[in-house]
């Protein structure tokens, strides 16, 4: 019994079970600190005036202790509800005006001003050090003028006599449990969630990150499969996947579509390169894996795997959230097969209409094509496949992207050979 009443009054809602967590502590957990400081302390003087038989200071304390009661009693249920709150905060403070100007004739003080003036800052809730600073300190600056304005500025006379330096003890007394210790649970309540907000985020960061690389995985491995149907080692894709990175990586070292190639996009690139022939898994096995020259029909049916691609991944993908990744994936499918001066398919679209993923996924997936062998060609030597490039760039390539893949050409021989078959 005794721990469910201690955990009523000084319980918190745990993090994962109470959404308004947040607004709970920056609000309502200061806020029940201070009216439970002050319940304990007008009972501790309920007590002694008691037992001292000082009837005025027994009845003004026994209405505090049981105001104070109540509004513990509510806060629990207002939890991050902060004009409810704030009207409990507002009514406490016009009662106990209220009180001592029946009881002792005590005129309303500035100083209760400051105690508002603290839970204001639970409002400011911007990030960085400076905002914290600032918060830490209207509640050290409201705390000193507080206790300097009631302790030094009061025309307080108790209605029993004691010494002075008692008096002033317990003035202080008074201020430092009813005041600075909510002011000091306040601070620490701040940090806390602070703190437990940067635990989430990792948290999530960290989640996020798991579920990229199993998609990630997920996709190259399908990716794979669909290769392997036209007599690939299913290489293709980690090799072409890694010619994508460092090409876009070369781009941005090089300040070229810097516009374009933000963090963002070029992560949704590499993602999107091993979905670049998902359409192929519905051309036959008879015309895929045909091992002598294509039919001009056949040919027709090879090249609609660009359209069926990206109608593939709108259909299987349609679920996925990331509208951005989506388009990014759905243009690679679609066009990297489009060339620069206008003589690619499915369109025949030409210069910058054609997307920037998909013009560097052109050169990959062409150099690729050349020096790996196939069922029904052998392989290219990676200088021939260069100089072929550097022969159609502004033709078949886009010219800047030609010279980036050019440029990091060590680079790009050493990815295909440690992913040779």
């Amino acid at each position: 019994m005794h721990n469910k009443i201690l955990d009523f009054f000084l319980g918190t809602p745990s993090y994962n079970e109470d959404k308004d967590y947040e607004a709970y502590a920056a609000i309502t957990a200061p806020l029940n600190m201070l009216f439970l400081a002050c319940l304990l302390l007008h009972t501790a003087y309920l007590i002694i005036f008691s037992l001292q038989s000082i009837f005025t200071m027994v009845l003004f304390d026994g209405i505090c202790v049981l105001l104070y009661a109540t509004f513990v009693i509510l806060l629990k249920h207002f939890k991050g509800s902060w004009l409810p709150c704030t009207l409990v905060m507002v009514f406490e403070l016009f009662l106990h005006q209220i009180c001592g100007i029946v009881f002792f004739g005590l005129h309303s003080g500035f100083q209760y001003l400051m105690i508002p003036l603290i839970f204001v800052t639970a409002f400011i809730r911007k990030d960085g050090k400076i905002f914290k600073y600032i918060k830490m300190g209207i509640i050290a600056a409201a705390s000193v003028i507080f206790i300097f304005l009631l302790i030094f500025f009061n025309d307080y006379n108790p209605p029993y006599i004691l010494p002075d330096i008692i008096t002033f003890i317990l003035l202080v007394i008074n201020c430092s449990i009813s005041f600075i210790v909510p002011a000091i649970y306040t601070s620490r309540i701040y940090y806390s969630v602070d703190s437990r907000r940067s635990e989430l985020d990792a948290s999530v960061t960290e989640k996020v990150n798991k579920i990229e690389t199993m998609q990630s995985q997920i996709i190259i491995s399908f990716a794979e499969i669909i290769e392997a149907r036209d007599g690939s080692t299913g290489k293709h894709v980690k090799r072409t996947s890694e010619y994508v990175a460092a090409l876009i990586s070369e781009l941005k070292r090089h300040g070229d579509y810097d516009d374009i190639l933000d963090d963002r996009y070029m992560h949704d690139i590499m993602m999107s390169a091993p979905l670049h022939d998902i359409g192929k898994i519905t051309i036959p096995d008879a015309i895929l894996c045909k091992p002598g020259r294509l039919t001009q029909s056949e040919f027709a049916e090879i090249k609609n795997h660009t359209i069926k691609g990206k109608e593939l991944i709108e259909k299987s993908m349609s679920d996925i959230e990331d509208e951005q990744f989506l388009k990014v994936a759905k243009q690679v499918a679609l066009y990297h097969h489009e060339c620069w001066d206008g003589s690619g398919y499915p369109y025949g679209i030409e210069g910058e209409q054609i997307p920037l993923c998909a013009r560097i996924m052109t050169i990959a997936d062409y150099f690729d094509a050349l020096v790996a062998k196939r069922s029904y060609k052998a392989a290219l030597p990676a200088s021939v496949v260069f100089e072929d490039i550097e022969k159609l760039r502004g033709k078949k390539f886009d010219p800047i992207v030609a010279d980036a893949f050019l440029r990091i050409r060590d680079q790009i021989e050493t990815i295909a050979k440690s992913n040779a078959p």
